[in-house]
């Protein structure tokens, strides 16, 4: 069986630039991580910056087919199953979430490309879909997408320090204790 080289070097990227950031890793460091030379990569994607855009897009469609994996016709269940799937997740893998947070600390004001913008729009208009979310303006829904992800992220990184101090069953508790606190923040903004 072939592998797909390009999917092997957008994988090795996706964990590299989670772990160290985009300023953090250079093209030699993500050649020598795929034992390759870094001209294999330029062959590929040309420059790291498009390596790294291809990696968020990649993270935007996991983010993206996430929501749609846990579509259901009532938008607060909607909003609730999908927290819940990402709530759950983080006990597997905080892969993508450290990409999150990686990509929002390296961001480049100017930038041309936003590979995230779709999911941050997709998120958006599933809270503006809830109860009296119609009322919201548009950045009062974002700010409202932001503070779910921040919340979930930032557990979601603290679970190994978490798990470390205080064994497995405090950090199970704990991301449920987060699940039920998005779920507290949906059923309130429903009610507004």
């Amino acid at each position: 069986m072939r592998t797909n080289p390009r999917k092997t070097y957008v994988d090795i990227a996706t964990a590299c630039f989670a772990r160290d950031g985009f300023h953090g890793v250079s093209l030699s460091d993500l050649a020598k991580e795929a034992m390759v030379t870094k001209q294999a990569l330029l062959h590929f994607f040309g420059t790291k910056e498009r390596l790294y855009a291809e990696v968020l897009g990649a993270l935007c469609d996991r983010l993206c087919g996430e929501i749609e994996r846990t579509r259901v016709p009532d938008p607060k269940a909607h909003l609730t199953a999908y927290f819940a799937s990402v709530a759950h997740s983080l006990l597997d893998d905080a892969q993508d979430v450290r990409l999150v947070i990686r990509a929002l600390l390296d961001s480049n004001p100017d930038a041309k490309n936003w590979p995230l913008k779709p999911y941050l729009e997709r998120l958006t208009s599933l809270i503006r879909s809830l109860p009296n979310g119609s009322k919201m303006q548009p950045h009062t829904a974002l700010a409202e997408a932001y503070r779910f992800i921040g919340s979930v992220q930032y557990v979601a990184i603290s679970l190994p320090t978490i798990q470390g101090i205080y064994g497995k069953a405090t950090r199970d508790e704990l991301a449920d204790a987060v699940y039920r606190s998005v779920e507290q923040e949906i059923d309130r903004i429903s009610r507004q």
